[in-house]
């Protein structure tokens, strides 16, 4: 599971894009976005086949036309799908054949639960330090959810899952050729102990 990541804006390539997204909407459409940490629900910069734009992280429930408040549980949008079955999936078949984005990000937390009553909190980033590509797929409507994988080794002892972070070279080919390359996914990722709760 992915459910939260994170944007620094001190990162000259997150910047632009986070600006070409921006660009993209008119003023009064404008989601205001400051970067840090990002949560599901926020109207945040992606990458589709069209370039930069913003969207709505949360896929509504297939069996749910409104989706009920966000205390309720059972009605909270989809903010992940696992990467091995979305081809199968109704919700996502469609989009893992034709719309699919990239989430640009600096990385992601997860917690650990470690059987006390506050699990601990971890942030992952790229070992090599730079933008982090999360695949993720879209509807008609502009609202996604995050891809996730089995997670590498040396993220299972903190979390069962990761997210799928397409390589940066074979953006375009995930954005606009073949689905397939989430086999080549980065999963070499280090992690950080930041608090516990």
């Amino acid at each position: 599971m992915c459910g939260r990541y994170y944007v620094d804006m001190d990162d000259t390539e997150l910047a632009d894009i986070v600006f070409s997204a921006e660009e993209s909407c008119a003023d009064s459409e404008k989601p205001p976005f400051a970067g840090g940490e990002v949560f599901p629900g926020m109207q945040v910069p992606v990458l589709s086949e069209r370039g930069a734009e913003f969207m709505l992280w949360g896929y509504p429930l297939p069996w749910k036309k409104h989706v009920a408040a966000a205390s309720d549980n059972e009605n909270r949008p989809l903010i992940n799908a696992r990467s091995e079955t979305a081809a199968e999936k109704r919700t996502f078949r469609d989009a893992w054949e034709n719309r699919r984005c990239l989430i640009p990000a600096s990385g992601y937390f997860e917690w650990k639960d470690t059987g006390a009553k506050r699990k601990e909190k971890y942030a992952f980033a790229l070992s090599e330090r730079g933008v982090m590509y999360l695949a993720g797929l879209y509807n008609k409507d502009g609202e996604f959810a995050i891809l996730t994988r089995e997670a590498a080794p040396e993220v299972a002892e903190i979390h069962g899952r990761m997210p799928v972070i397409i390589p940066k070279e074979l953006a375009r080919v995930w954005l606009r050729d073949t689905p397939e390359v989430t086999v080549e996914a980065v999963t070499d990722v280090v992690a950080e102990w930041v608090r516990r709760g």
